[in-house]
């Protein structure tokens, strides 16, 4: 009579125990999935940021090797000494500074 008295007892909580295991594991997998989902999202838009510092880099890298072979050529050509300072000024803080680098580490 005890042993029948203890297993009725026991069976209802231990299945409600057992539930709320389950929608616990049910809702870590949930929060996986949604994870998994933002860090694709993150790779995506870093390999884009990527491939914009890669363009830049070549970009730079060619004007570098045709235009500026010596010094004196980017004094001697006020076009190429403004777009040496533009270049400076705005687009190289762009690849630094970027609002895509920022947006995606938070």
């Amino acid at each position: 009579m005890n042993w029948s008295l203890l297993t009725v007892a026991v069976i209802p909580v231990s299945l409600g125990e057992m539930y709320t295991s389950l929608l616990n594991v049910k809702q870590a997998i949930s929060v996986e999935r949604k994870l998994i989902d933002y860090l694709k999202t993150y790779i995506d838009h870093e390999s884009e940021r990527l491939e914009d510092v890669k363009r830049f880099y070549a970009k730079v890298s060619d004007l570098h090797t045709e235009l500026y072979k010596g010094p004196a050529t980017v004094m001697a050509n006020p076009l190429v000494a403004f777009t040496l300072i533009k270049r400076l000024h705005s687009e190289w803080l762009n690849v630094v500074h970027s609002n895509e680098a920022q947006e995606n580490t938070q």
